[in-house]
């Protein structure tokens, strides 16, 4: 998948940047600085994706969690929310969920 767009969000009263591209090392990082969600386009599934992205925004609403509880946090809902039909609408589309 290559690099997308940057969008922007609001969480927890500010304003975060919300960026995909391919990193080495990590599936995502959430930068406090700079207020940057980075996503790696290289996850081997949609379930992964979404628990990825779920939890960067957990980190982002939750400074003080620890990794352990950002985790699973994380997993759990995203588990739920893949179990409800949410997948990527289509191949390529990085932000784009459905439900049905």
């Amino acid at each position: 998948m290559t690099r997308e767009p940057a969008r922007r969000f609001r969480i927890g009263g500010r304003v975060w940047r919300w960026v995909y591209k391919p990193m080495r090392a990590y599936w995502g990082l959430c930068d406090y600085g700079s207020r940057t969600i980075t996503i790696d386009t290289g996850h081997r599934d949609a379930l992964a994706r979404l628990d990825t992205e779920i939890h960067e925004a957990l980190h982002a609403l939750q400074a003080f969690a620890t990794e352990e509880h950002t985790a699973a946090t994380a997993e759990a809902l995203a588990a739920i929310l893949h179990g409800l039909g949410y997948r990527l609408t289509e191949p390529g589309q990085a932000r784009a969920y459905s439900g049905d």
